[in-house]
């Protein structure tokens, strides 16, 4: 995984990478316990994936099978899925909306997996927290990069009940979300939603 640059800010789906990606920037240099909750889950998670990526009895495999179990517990995938469809979700049938659930995923740890060697040492600080509603927070990080400037990196927290999950990456204020819907409803557009599990599908092939 690679730190987002500013060189992959065009729109489309390659920015479904950056939630992914993020994985790797999360060193929290003090614990802070003025934190609001949204902000602990953040450090939490963050913790999580050093000591993973730390672990050097880890071989790649397993490495990766513990990122993945650690970004399904914290990540409604469903619903950042859901999200990405917008208003065609309550269009798809329930066989188009479980396969573009499953696609979403694959296709997210497929670019976590491609990125997994390329951890630079990068680290974050959290600068603050906002309530964006009754349910979402959003957690303000700052990547700090051995070499180059710092980078903004956001993190939409929801709150599903006493359970925190995240549902968004805004990474130098382009949200990973809006950016994938976009892309996703100009080729449902074109396409249909056939049509746009058809191009997931390829580009799952061509990433194999």
């Amino acid at each position: 995984m690679t730190t987002p640059r500013r060189a992959e800010r065009s729109a489309g789906w390659s920015r479904r990478g950056l939630l992914a990606a993020a994985w790797f920037f999360f060193l929290l240099p003090r614990p802070a316990r003025s934190m609001p909750a949204a902000a602990r889950f953040v450090d939490d998670l963050g913790r999580r994936v050093l000591a993973v990526l730390g672990d050097r009895s880890l071989d790649r495999a397993a490495r990766l099978e513990r990122l993945t179990k650690i970004l399904d517990e914290a990540t409604d995938l469903a619903l950042v899925a859901r999200l990405v469809l917008g208003r065609y979700w309550r269009e798809a049938s329930e066989a188009q909306r479980r396969e573009f659930v499953d696609l979403f995923r694959r296709l997210l740890l497929k670019t976590m997996s491609d990125r997994l060697d390329s951890y630079g040492g990068e680290t974050y600080e959290i600068l603050g927290a906002r309530a964006v509603d009754e349910r979402d927070t959003m957690v303000f990080t700052r990547i700090l990069r051995p070499q180059g400037e710092p980078i903004a990196v956001d993190w939409r927290v929801r709150d599903l009940g006493g359970r925190f999950v995240l549902v968004d990456v805004v990474a130098e204020g382009v949200s990973m979300v809006v950016t994938q819907r976009s892309e996703a409803a100009e080729i449902v557009g074109r396409s249909g939603i056939d049509g746009l599990l058809a191009e997931m599908r390829r580009r799952l092939a061509q990433s194999s």
